[in-house]
């Protein structure tokens, strides 16, 4: 229910499933920020709870002709050292034509609790990425091309086991063998290969307005293995390839208080499941086209603004597979949904800041919802979708309180969420049997839920240079009519930090902070629907120690020393399945360098 936008484009790839991360690179991007409100609804229907955007900062037109930075870490858990190297400049002789090329490399062994080591969970990532744009007085041109490539293991513990040995398993909480420390990924793991190219033209005119048109290509390669019988581990049990082509077009126009935003938009995705792995897919193959328009109005006075967006999708779904009979299925589905918004924010003095927000966004179920038939791999269940499965329908209201002072900085956001129809997969108590072993089978339900919630985001600076911080949030959430509660929903949660930025003179500067965070027990779950009781509560301390030194010609050094779970607590967090057979990572002490030049 949260999209991810990756330089412009919407992330495609096989998101679906706990053990999925999405298939993005934390070191080619340095810009991310969180879209809610009336310009979500721009983004569309995935957009339910909000748009993380990940992109890069402009390319340096008319700058150097090279500068860059390269950095350096090591982290104590897993023993895991990271490279990254960014080059970037504007040609001499054509300084209206820039370039950026980016590059980084991750190696990872077994990472740790604080009691145990987590075998086969090490990770290699090669990722890397290339830009380059042309602006002239009207017109730019931007193309961009990146490639993730990661390997990932998977602790092998809830899996080649029965029904008996899964349970006592779940119940003891974590791993029976351990190896030592290695650096040597078996099986099972997941090898993924991620490619995204795009092409971004922008016209602006004084008069017209802002117009542009942004193409993309991107193709993910996902092999997953298992632990098999007769030595037959190293055929994938799931291997996809998934192509998705996306044009976005917009015009924007501001003009007198008014601002107007219309855009039109289709993504085109078609995922295929290679022969050969003996296992029936987990997911059919499917062929997914989406066509939609989109509209925001914004009128900013004085002291006061609102702000309307509404868009439009129409989506039709096609799938052909097998089922766990080997009986061949097709369908074909059809969606429309439509996602509206309409808010406010006014000034109620120059330091307070009141914005509310009313909007409704509808969201057709995914492929995965509808189709799985097959065990994930890094939760160790067994999943199976539900092809009756509708659009859910949320509706929510959202309003924000900020104070922006000299010293203190306040927001706090309270929310209710009405969603008919809300998708969620919860086990059944039984357990399936597949020829790798036998795991908890859960199937995906839908039930009217109400959702109500707060986050608190507060900090003050004192006079000494010393600043405290503390973030909270908490969420419930149950069925309407019946008040049944939901499984893996987050707990409540608080964050605090006490910085402080001592002034140091001759080109230096430092920070040393102290951080905490407590979670709570989560108490509101139905324990008759989870197999395993909620974990007690967890406190875990952190700490930072950073310090920077400007050097000659705009160069500059930055230390940074990171710790995390000091204390080296042991705890498991509830919304994280990976509970039912291991604890958290423990200690894990980081230390980076980096040389910007």
């Amino acid at each position: 229910r949260v999209l991810i936008v990756n330089n412009g484009v919407r992330q495609s790839g096989q998101q679906w499933g706990d053990d999925h991360a999405p298939e993005v690179s934390v070191d080619a991007n340095d810009q991310v920020h969180v879209v809610k409100g009336a310009e979500a609804v721009a983004y569309g229907s995935e957009a339910l709870a909000g748009v993380i955007i990940l992109g890069q900062s402009a390319l340096p037109y008319r700058g150097r002709s090279l500068q860059g930075t390269l950095a350096t870490s090591f982290a104590t858990n897993g023993r895991r050292f990271t490279e990254v190297a960014k080059l970037e400049g504007a040609l001499p002789f054509l300084p209206s034509l820039a370039w950026r090329a980016q590059l980084s490399y991750t190696n990872a062994g077994d990472r740790s609790t604080a009691k145990y080591l987590l075998t086969n969970t090490g990770v290699k990532e090669l990722d890397y990425s290339l830009a380059l744009g042309w602006r002239g007085e009207h017109l730019s041109l931007e193309s961009y091309f990146s490639q993730y490539q990661n390997k990932t293991g998977l602790l092998p513990s809830g899996h080649l086991k029965n029904a008996n040995e899964i349970e006592a398993l779940i119940e003891r909480g974590r791993p029976l063998n351990f190896r030592p420390f290695s650096r040597h990924i078996d099986y099972p793991h997941h090898d993924v290969l991620h490619r995204l190219w795009s092409v971004k033209g922008r016209y602006d005119d004084e008069h017209l307005g802002t117009f542009t048109l942004q193409t993309s290509l991107q193709t993910d390669r996902r092999d997953e293995y298992n632990i098999r019988r007769n030595d037959r581990s190293s055929f994938p049990t799931l291997a996809l390839d998934l192509k998705s082509f996306q044009a976005d077009a917009a015009w924007r126009k501001h003009y007198h208080r008014w601002d107007t935003e219309v855009g039109l938009h289709f993504v085109g995705t078609e995922n295929y499941n290679r022969p050969g792995t003996g296992v029936v897919p987990i997911i059919p193959n499917y062929t997914e086209v989406t066509g939609a328009a989109h509209l925001l109005q914004k009128y900013q006075a004085e002291r006061w603004g609102a702000e309307v967006g509404l868009r439009l999708d129409q989506m039709t779904l096609k799938v052909a597979g097998y089922d766990i009979y080997q009986q061949l299925f097709k369908d074909t589905k059809r969606f429309t949904n439509l996602t509206y918004s309409i808010g406010g924010h006014y000034h109620l003095s120059p330091l307070w800041h009141v914005t509310t927000n009313l909007g409704a966004a509808f969201r057709a179920p995914h492929v995965h919802e509808l189709y799985s038939e097959g065990n994930q791999h890094g939760s160790a269940i067994y999943i199976r979708g539900n092809r009756d499965l509708k659009s859910e329908r949320g509706y929510k209201w959202i309003t924000s309180v900020e104070h922006s002072g000299e010293r203190l900085h306040v927001r706090a956001d309270g929310y209710l969420q009405w969603i008919d129809g809300y998708i969620f997969d919860a086990p059944t108590h039984t357990m399936h049997t597949t020829l790798s072993g036998e795991y908890p089978f859960f199937t995906y339900q839908q039930r009217d839920a109400f959702f109500r919630g707060f986050d608190i985001d507060a900090s003050y600076r004192f006079p000494q240079d010393i600043e405290y911080g503390v973030k909270s949030f908490m969420v419930w959430a149950n069925e309407r009519g019946t008040g049944q509660l939901f499984p893996y929903i987050p707990s409540f949660h608080l964050g605090q930090h006490l910085s402080w930025s001592p002034k140091l003179g001759g080109g230096f500067s430092g920070k040393v902070t102290l951080n905490h965070l407590f979670v709570a027990r989560q108490t509101r779950f139905d324990s008759a629907i989870d197999i395993a009781d909620a974990p007690p509560a967890y406190g875990v301390w952190g700490a930072e120690v950073e310090l920077s030194k400007t050097l000659k010609n705009g160069q500059s050094l930055r230390l940074l020393l990171t710790g995390d779970n000091l204390l080296n607590a042991e705890y498991k967090e509830y919304t994280n399945r990976a509970r039912y057979y291991a604890h958290e990572a423990g200690r894990d002490i980081r230390a980076s360098l980096l040389w910007k030049f």
